[in-house]
């Protein structure tokens, strides 16, 4: 499954660009009922500043559908639906919001954030160059130009577009961060290093900036540096996992290296860890009560999982079909105490299975019911692939099997395994390890249901 793509804020929802839009200089009469009272325009901006998000979708709503030529209600209700992941919905409010004020460039911005979230990407640069065009000294304008040209891989345009970006918000640290982006992609490391130093300098505490520039520090051998900027970015979002997973690795990659001089023989030290098959399948017993605390968990319809903002993989997600599943990847962090003794187990059985610590990424749960399932896929993301850190090789994938359920149908659920083709008819309690880089599949067709715990880890 792959990594959430980095959410978007829209360009022209800045609380002074909102306030000017609720607060015109020539205010009309509103005698004439063309325009919503002005009270409740305030209370919508104050919904929407504070993150109201519920409150500020039916206000909105509500303007929207008694004044519907007041374009504010429809900006503001784009800007909440895509806050709440609901990007199609989204798309039909910003195109409205546009109709309503075709010269509006922060409007015709945030459509063209729509249609690069749904994949429409050469729509969004189109929606993108026309705010542009309306307003060229638009920074914002610029920057998501940039953002849409990166994406196509048109490198030497996006620089292009950053720096023009920056000519007009010179303190515009985003901006800086995603041009060293391009430049690391364009191999001009050194160039992409000061751009991140730059935009660490104008938001020091701005730990993406921090975290990218501690990549670009390590493939360059700094490794020293790397990890103390891989901690600040730590420190300034504690949450995060990739940057949790990042210092991790980056230490215990720090202390083996320093062990090295004391083995004689490192072949032999390598060959000490990893898995001993693929895939490696043992077994645990399962409790009655375990099944019975995931169906009283939080869940989410499978055929949602692809709607981007809900799950980390987005559009990318393998389930498909009928069933239902944990509404994000942090099952391991769950207080209840039969979860918190499956973890210990689990991570227990995961450390020796690869001989070493590990770091846990993802931990879910999937509920298959007849015709759901997952499309040949592997559990490698975008940083697995980073070139330099080499991620991927110490990444796996565990499945335990709670209940394999109706075995007596046209679809068992066989675990299809590829390179080389393997089929596997899960039985209950089984625990499937395998590199995360090797696809699998299933389909279910079963009268009861099928429950599995995933997760994802990575080898230290």
């Amino acid at each position: 499954m792959k990594k959430k793509p980095k959410k978007k804020g829209f360009s022209g929802e800045k609380m002074e660009a909102l306030f000017e839009k609720a607060h015109p200089t020539h205010q009309i009469s509103n005698v004439s009922r063309l325009n919503p009272p002005q009270a409740q325009l305030n209370s919508l901006l104050e919904c929407y500043q504070n993150r109201r998000h519920v409150d500020a979708e039916r206000l909105a709503m509500s303007i929207a559908q008694e004044f519907p030529k007041h374009q504010f209600a429809w900006k503001v209700l784009g800007a909440v639906l895509k806050q709440t992941g609901r990007i199609n919905e989204s798309l039909v409010a910003c195109q409205k919001s546009v109709q309503l004020a075709p010269h509006d460039a922060s409007a015709l911005s945030n459509l063209g954030i729509a249609l690069q979230e749904l994949g429409r990407i050469d729509e969004a640069e189109v929606s993108y160059r026309q705010a542009i065009v309306l307003k060229p000294d638009y920074a914002e304008g610029h920057y998501n130009l940039g953002a849409a040209l990166k994406e196509l891989e048109r490198l030497d345009e996006a620089e292009v577009s950053y720096r023009q970006a920056i000519a007009f918000k010179p303190d515009y640290a985003k901006a800086y961060n995603d041009l060293g982006i391009t430049l690391q992609k364009l191999g001009r490391l050194d160039e992409a290093e000061a751009s991140y130093t730059q935009a660490i300098t104008l938001k020091p505490d701005y730990a993406l900036a921090h975290n990218h520039l501690s990549k670009i520090l390590y493939i360059k051998g700094d490794k020293d540096l790397a990890i103390e900027s891989i901690e600040k970015a730590n420190h300034f979002d504690p949450q995060s996992k990739i940057f949790r997973l990042l210092l991790s690795v980056m230490k215990s990659r720090k202390s083996q290296e320093a062990n090295k001089a004391a083995i004689s023989d490192t072949t032999n030290a390598v060959a000490l860890t990893g898995l001993t098959s693929n895939p490696l399948i043992l077994n645990r017993v399962v409790e009655t009560e375990l099944i019975t605390n995931i169906y009283e968990m939080s869940v989410m319809e499978m055929d949602k999982t692809k709607r981007y903002g809900f799950l980390a993989a987005g559009k990318d997600d393998a389930r498909f079909g009928n069933g239902i599943c944990s509404p994000d990847f942090n099952l391991f962090e769950n207080s209840r105490s039969i979860i918190q003794k499956l973890a210990e187990d689990l991570t227990k059985t995961m450390m020796e299975a690869v001989k070493s610590d590990i770091y846990v990424l993802d931990s879910f749960f999937n509920i298959l019911r007849a015709g759901g399932g997952s499309t040949p896929h592997m559990h490698l993301n975008k940083l697995d692939h980073y070139v330099g850190l080499n991620l991927a090789k110490q990444k796996y994938s565990l499945v335990y099997y709670l209940a394999a359920g109706d075995q007596n149908c046209s679809e068992p659920g066989i675990l299809n395994l590829y390179d080389p083709v393997e089929d596997i008819l899960p039985c209950d309690g089984m625990i499937l390890i395998i590199p995360a880089s090797r696809l699998h599949s299933a389909v279910y067709s079963g009268k009861t249901d099928r429950i599995m715990i995933g997760v994802n880890f990575y080898s230290l």
